[in-house]
């Protein structure tokens, strides 16, 4: 059934960063209701120009977009993408079934065609291929998901919230990464804590809590909540 298939589709999916290309206001917003039910976080551009400075600031996992467009077309977008990026999956979706504009964004590099007006048929089968090809299990194992839309990765032990990366220093890196290595929930002991961040059994107390207000002021957030007389817990975003 193709309920099933969009289900199955959205796990994957849905904690991914797009960036979508269009520079029609009307399909615009068409296509941004679609695209919604599949994705949480999409960026809009309405040109090549603009897109390729929003991709400089953020981290994507995804790009849409259209071929003709002001300033900069999709074929140069997607070629200045691929210089210097060669991973990022690309789709293109656009009206124009011109051969010469589907053979240049072929050699371009993208991973599917979708022919304007476009059905969810078309839309699954893409995605699909797209999350087979790509095997997005893998982001889904290495992601967890914080409190107030942080987002943190195993693998490449960043932090980052509205697909922009969170520069941390060592040990606010350090802190994270221990917290996240224990069960869910799990509390810790100022004593604990400190010996693992400071390597030894000294009263770091004041160290680790400067460090921690640090982390609140830079994120605006308060990840780390106290427990009174004890310690810290992170927060975790309710399934």
């Amino acid at each position: 059934m193709q309920v099933d298939k969009i289900k199955d589709i959205i796990i994957y999916t849905k904690n991914l960063n797009v960036l979508y290309v269009e520079d029609s206001f009307s399909v615009q917003q068409q296509t941004m209701k679609m695209l919604s039910s599949f994705f949480k976080k999409i960026e809009l551009a309405n040109n090549g120009k603009i897109a390729l400075e929003i991709f400089e600031k953020y981290d994507f996992d995804l790009i849409i977009t259209d071929i003709k467009m002001p300033l900069l077309d999709g074929i140069g977008f997607i070629e200045t993408i691929r210089n210097s990026d060669k991973k990022i999956p690309i789709i293109v979706l656009s009206a124009h079934d011109d051969k010469d504009y589907f053979l240049k964004s072929i050699n371009a590099g993208i991973d599917g065609y979708i022919l304007k007006p476009y059905t969810l048929e078309q839309i699954i089968q893409t995605l699909s291929n797209i999350v087979e090809k790509y095997d997005f299990t893998v982001k889904i194992k290495n992601t967890i998901k914080l409190k107030n839309e942080f987002i943190w990765n195993k693998d490449t032990k960043q932090l980052s919230k509205d697909n922009k990366t969170i520069k941390l220093s060592r040990l606010e890196q350090k802190i994270f990464d221990f917290f996240i290595s224990s069960p869910q929930s799990a509390s810790k002991s100022y004593s604990e804590i400190e010996y693992y961040m400071f390597d030894n059994c000294e009263d770091n107390t004041k160290k680790l809590r400067n460090l921690i207000n640090r982390l609140r002021l830079k994120l605006n957030y308060d990840l780390f909540e106290t427990v009174y007389s004890y310690g810290y817990t992170l927060k975790y975003e309710d399934e």
